[in-house]
């Protein structure tokens, strides 16, 4: 086989239709288009500064690789992806070779890569590596047209029963001039228990008051959970998803720790599976720490697993 020859990525409609052609193998549900990707470019190389190349064959994309990191920073995380009938070649080694050289003269002190477990090519050259496997983060998806609603009717009524209320969060913004800085703060109780491979401090008010400006921003999507003394306690948040137009993404779902164990989260999520029955959407999709209470949650309701994110890392 005729070594890989590997070029910087062009922004042009034809290396951007190669990044396309590459995904339909990868996420054959995935409705891509130029426009989507540029936009996801341009928000993604704000944040990162980044390098992303391709491998051809014969004239022929088969390989794209990223290496990126936030400016200053010393962790570097990398991807690449290699079209099925190359996987087996000496294509992902020559790939990963390329990548780890290049990222060799940021001098970083750790390295980073998450790739999806079913994709063992990559798996194995980065354990080769010594690259450890720090932890997984299951993929899950729920056919909310299968969901009957009217079976959790009792249970709805016996949290209901506890002084729980359920609101969206154009309900709130309606009714809170301070919502924004109290959502926030409901967030930041609950991210610090959600399972990361490295504890991060809280995110600050001014990078998760962005959330609420992003184009995929519906607040009538939120659930949020609020007790009689009109506190907040828990929230669900799916997004839609303009690459899957027929699904909702659930990011976080969680509930403050005075109020765990109240079924809240699970009710919740029937929220949130209201919602996307109610709006015609078809699937709801998330993942979890695979030892998070949450990834069982959605289990117990219906979700499908998925083949899971991993968190592979190396120190340098």
């Amino acid at each position: 086989m005729k070594p890989l020859k590997i070029r910087p990525f062009q922004p042009t409609n034809d290396d951007y239709n190669a990044l396309i052609q590459m995904n339909r193998f990868r996420n054959p549900d995935e409705q891509l288009t130029v426009a989507i990707l540029r936009q996801d470019d341009a928000a993604f190389f704000d944040e990162f500064t980044a390098v992303r190349v391709l491998g051809e064959l014969g004239g022929q994309v088969v390989a794209r690789g990223t290496h990126y990191h936030k400016p200053g920073a010393k962790q570097v995380q990398f991807a690449l992806y290699v079209l099925p009938d190359w996987q087996e070649t000496a294509v992902p080694t020559q790939m990963h070779r390329y990548l780890l050289a290049e990222i060799a003269r940021l001098q970083p002190t750790k390295i980073v890569s998450e790739p999806p477990e079913n994709e063992t090519f990559r798996t194995k050259l980065l354990e080769a590596d010594d690259f450890k496997l720090m932890m997984r983060f299951p993929r899950s998806a729920l056919d909310v047209r299968q969901v009957r609603l009217a079976d959790y009717e009792a249970m709805m009524a016996s949290v209901r029963e506890q002084g729980i209320r359920f609101v969206t969060l154009t309900d709130v913004m309606q009714a809170d001039p301070e919502w924004q800085h109290n959502i926030w703060q409901l967030f930041t109780q609950i991210e610090q228990d959600i399972p990361t491979p490295h504890p991060e401090p809280p995110t600050p008010f001014e990078a998760y008051a962005n959330y609420y400006q992003g184009e995929d921003f519906r607040p009538d999507s939120w659930a949020i959970a609020v007790d009689k003394q009109a506190e907040y306690v828990g929230m669900c948040v799916v997004n839609v998803m303009s690459r899957r137009p027929s699904a909702l993404f659930a990011g976080i779902t969680g509930v403050i720790c005075s109020h765990r164990r109240r079924k809240i989260a699970t009710a919740l999520k029937l929220q949130s599976i209201q919602y996307a029955q109610e709006n015609g959407f078809h699937t709801i999709r998330t993942d979890n720490e695979e030892n998070n209470p949450m990834f069982q949650l959605n289990l117990e309701l219906g979700f499908k697993p998925l083949p899971a994110w991993t968190f592979y890392e190396k120190e340098l």
